[in-house]
């Protein structure tokens, strides 16, 4: 549809071109040919405002200039267009031939699983740093979604020819796991019987601690009470973290997400880097002293304070490292790099690109895009409130295995990855635990997934009764002349556009959309119209190429998905 528009917007300014030359429409240039989507069919394939545009600049009516702009058009050299329109104040509906459509199920049929596929990227790397959690517990479902947001994006931005990589930098260094140290500490202790003793403030309270302590028990017993606190504590910090980090990439795993990259903040620190860009910061100028800490100059990049980036104790803050993290991935040579974040970093957005623009990297090189929360909804329209300090959260896992129960392993991760990815990602997600145990239509993933097993079945059917899909150059396409057929094809040609533009705007959340639309028009028509009829071969030849255009946009799109394209159910 995108080749066709250019096309059109080709032929529609040589109309307006050779209006200009004869005096009949008075504006200095071309313009630029906007088009707008049309209603119904019966409106036309496509349409265009051009004629209002220029009213003003024209001084003339915008039907007139429609008729102008219509008349120059020669239809005889342009087979593409079997009509031309003027509706309402002045809008031109063009109607196409019907080889365009005949001509999509042909690039389908000889593009296979490469349809929707383009080069837009080529040339250019992309690092997508995606979920990147604390090593200080299980994945939860707000991670869940980060994890089938951003393994989609990288699916999608790979499809329009970028090379994207996916990375998870690994928050091993801070505050946080040396908390996660301690908690751990008391855990094992109260194992091992002693009393009176509490998770220290900003810890982490998790049945899982107390699980993975009483694992230590069991295989030292009290050999670690000889150690000092401190060493104990350092000791459990980092057997926590490994711990912990090994369950997340095994939860991971199991969603169907594989990072390329594992990135270490203890080894950026470690490696000198953050030292490196506080230097640096400090020869441009940005950093200054008060009150006992180094302060970044924040307010000169339009921020309304300053920030702390070296406490009264030395230590780094994390926006130090953060930056430092930032710079390593522009010297990796990534073209762009993109940061999916949780709500709870929304505050973090401005200040990251602030040090980003003091490293002296370009605008755009950063992206920032916020992953909204999620909410579980259970039957009965309650939600579960979750904090991972409290101990008080679902995981990712135990979402997963609540989805096997009732609908099986084999569809859990995919039920699960459709629900996060149907909203778009700066909007919070409702995740209907009852609409997604639901073996029905109602369920959308089911229904599109459905209506790939039903594309199969007809083939299946097929085989059994020996009819072979024939050849698409032995085909009459021309028997596909029912008005379902013709919107089918109008939809399966809009896919690489939704593809393309998916990647381009990170709304990933507009494939699951397309593909629940083109199984609602593909359903009826399976339902109104017999495929395989042996009183009429052509046609069942020509269906049977549809068919395998739609089997085809269906089992890509959900391949972008991470989403299975079964064919049975």
């Amino acid at each position: 549809m995108d080749e066709i528009k250019s096309e059109i917007c080709d032929i529609l300014k040589g109309a307006i071109s050779a209006a200009i030359e004869v005096g009949e429409l008075p504006i200095p240039d071309v313009p630029e040919i906007p088009f707008s989507p049309t209603k119904t069919p019966e409106h036309g394939d496509i349409a265009t405002p051009i004629a209002l545009g220029l009213a003003k600049s024209a001084k003339m009516a915008p039907r007139t200039i429609a008729e102008i702009i219509v008349k120059h058009v020669n239809q005889n050299k342009h087979p593409r267009i079997r009509d031309l329109e003027i509706a309402g104040p002045g809008f031109i509906n063009v109607y196409l031939s019907n080889e365009w459509l005949y001509g999509t199920l042909r690039t389908i049929v000889e593009a296979k699983d490469a349809y929707g596929r383009s080069e837009v990227g080529v040339g250019k790397q992309i690092q997508i740093e995606f979920v990147s959690a604390n090593p200080t517990g299980p994945l939860n479902i707000v991670s869940g979604r980060a994890a089938a947001v951003g393994d989609t994006l990288v699916n999608l931005l790979n499809a329009v020819g970028y090379e994207a990589i996916r990375e998870f930098y690994v928050n091993d260094a801070g505050g946080q796991v040396e908390r996660l140290g301690e908690s751990i500490d008391v855990r094992y202790r109260q194992a091992l019987g002693e009393k009176n003793l509490e998770i220290p403030e900003g810890g982490y309270q998790g049945e899982y601690l107390k699980e993975f302590a009483e694992m230590i028990v069991a295989e030292e017993a009290d050999a670690y009470l000889k150690l000092s606190q401190e060493e104990r504590v350092a000791l459990f910090r980092d057997k926590g973290v490994a711990h912990l980090l090994g369950q997340q990439k095994v939860s991971l795993e199991r969603f169907g997400v594989n990072f390329d990259v594992w990135t270490s903040e203890k080894a950026i620190r470690d490696s000198g880097k953050p030292d490196q860009i506080v230097d640096m910061f400090r020869e441009k100028g940005y950093l200054y002293e008060a009150e006992g800490a180094t302060w970044f100059r924040m307010t000169d990049f339009g921020d309304d304070k300053d920030c702390v980036v070296i406490r009264s104790n030395g230590e780094y803050t994390y926006f130090v490292p953060d930056a430092a993290y930032h710079h390593d991935k522009f010297d990796r040579g990534f073209d762009k790099v993109i940061d999916l974040l949780g709500p709870d970093h929304q505050g973090h957005v401005t200040r990251l690109k602030n040090f980003v623009q003091a490293l002296g990297l370009v605008d755009d090189w950063l992206e920032i895009d916020i992953i909204q929360q999620v909410n579980l909804v259970d039957s009965d329209g309650t939600r579960r409130d979750m904090s991972k300090r409290q101990g008080q959260f679902l995981t990712l896992d135990s979402l997963i295995d609540e989805l096997a129960d009732a609908v099986g392993e084999r569809f859990a991760v995919d039920v699960a990855r459709y629900f996060f990815l149907m909203r778009a990602n700066n909007t919070h997600l409702d995740f209907n635990l009852e609409l997604a145990v639901t073996q029905a239509n109602e369920n959308p993933v089911f229904y599109v997934q459905y209506a790939h097993a039903r594309c199969c079945s007809i083939f299946q059917q097929g085989k059994e009764q020996r009819i072979k899909v024939k050849p698409i150059d032995e085909v009459s396409l021309e028997m596909l002349t029912e008005p379902s057929e013709h919107e089918l094809i109008r939809k399966l040609a809009d896919f690489p556009s939704i593809v393309l533009s998916s990647a381009e705007e990170r709304e990933a959340h507009r494939v699951p959309h397309y593909l629940h639309e083109l199984a609602g028009m593909f359903h009826p028509y399976y339902n109104q119209h017999r495929v395989l009829d042996t009183s009429n071969m052509e046609r069942t030849y020509a269906r049977l190429i549809l068919i395998q255009g739609v089997e085809t946009v269906l089992e890509n799109g959900l391949r972008l998905l991470g989403i299975s394209a079964p064919e049975s159910m």
